[in-house]
């Protein structure tokens, strides 16, 4: 399948999800990093291939959310607390971006925070699936009762 097909599979999923997106395969930034690459949209990966459309995968720009919570080295998610009690803040979301692995430990120079958000989207995570629902739902129970002390 072709990477437009892939592309317009994928917009369809997000459509089904109520998800929107953002994404065009006109896109410039697509069609430039395509051809860095020596592809174009109509090109067909094999089934082990993973095709980079853009330089971020911000959730806007049809990146996909990837649940990394039992497998993320401990001192990332310290700093993330770190950081949102720096903040003063009961919850926040921190995007951090590795050169490396994310189970690995942080390596100075490798990782960078790019957001603290105090009012993270939960949205995508929760429909993950059941077990990120019941997380999600957990954490804003806790909040809730955090806010009767």
């Amino acid at each position: 399948m072709s990477i437009k097909r892939l592309l317009e599979e994928k917009q369809r999923q997000f459509i089904a999800m109520k998800r929107g997106t953002r994404i065009k395969m006109d896109d410039p930034r697509i069609i430039e990093k395509l051809k860095r690459s020596g592809l174009t949209v109509d090109s067909v990966p094999s089934l082990e291939e993973r095709i980079f459309l853009l330089d971020n995968a911000n959730l806007s720009t049809g990146g996909d959310s990837v649940d990394v919570t039992d497998i993320v080295h401990l001192e990332f998610s310290d700093l993330a607390v770190q950081l949102t009690r720096d903040m003063n803040l009961r919850l926040c979301g921190v995007d951090i971006m590795v050169d490396g692995s994310i189970i690995d430990p942080p390596v100075s120079g490798k990782h960078w925070v790019l957001e603290i958000n105090a009012a993270p989207g939960l949205d995508h995570y929760v429909k993950m699936g059941e077990a990120q629902e019941k997380i999600v739902e957990g954490l804003y129970s806790e909040i809730l009762r955090s806010l009767d002390r």
